[in-house]
């Protein structure tokens, strides 16, 4: 007897085979983001460059923290850093600077360095869920995927009583991501680049266990 296809919604933890299709779907997501327009303005470069770039800090950053959720149709994504564990080591910087050089070259590294100091230096430092990353495939958006792929974090998060935090480059999010309990903190302009918006959900009351 055949297993059960899975709903194409429902969430599961990004597996080792699928990160190329996963990034796949994230560097389409992302292609149009203001951040990453900045970074690599090249339209031919860019494409490639996040495929790259996704696929080596889902491989060698949040697959071993296990906080990283798919959909199960590998369409959207959700990667989450635990308490403390937001800043990558030294190891995953190094990862992640050469996925980005092959393709997009050493100005692509300088801009997206100033953009993590900017992001770094205005981290809160209360322990806190930090989403680093939620994308939905663009044909997929509107669809619930978001909702989906958030509840696990979330619903983490406020087991341990403890809030979340991310950071949007797009004002359109802020209110979506209000209607999950998020609160807008500031507002921040990357030097010489776009503006990012920074997020706060305290830890909303769980219902007690029968």
């Amino acid at each position: 007897m055949s297993p059960t296809p899975l709903d194409p919604k429902q969430v599961i933890a990004l597996p080792t085979e699928g990160v190329d299709a996963a990034a796949a779907a994230i560097a389409r997501a992302f292609y149009d983001n203001e951040i990453w327009v900045w970074t690599v303005p090249s339209e031919l470069r860019r494409l490639r460059t996040l495929e790259r770039y996704y696929a080596a800090t889902a491989r060698h950053c949040w697959i071993p923290r296990g906080t990283a959720y798919v959909s199960a149709d590998l369409r959207g994504a959700a990667f989450w850093a635990a308490p403390g564990r937001w800043e990558m080591s030294y190891r995953e910087q190094l990862r992640e600077a050469g996925a980005l050089l092959p393709s997009a070259g050493p100005k692509t590294l300088l801009r997206g360095m100033r953009v993590d100091a900017a992001l770094r230096n205005n981290h809160p430092s209360e322990p806190h869920w930090y989403l680093n990353t939620l994308t939905v495939d663009p044909p997929l958006q509107r669809s619930g995927y978001g909702s989906a792929l958030l509840e696990p974090g979330l619903a983490r998060a406020d087991a341990d009583g403890i809030g979340c935090y991310l950071e949007t480059q797009r004002e359109a999010n802020v209110p979506y991501y209000a209607r999950f309990g998020f609160e807008l903190t500031d507002l921040i302009e990357i030097k010489g680049g776009p503006k990012a918006w920074l997020m706060w959900r305290a830890p909303q009351p769980t219902a007690p266990a029968d």
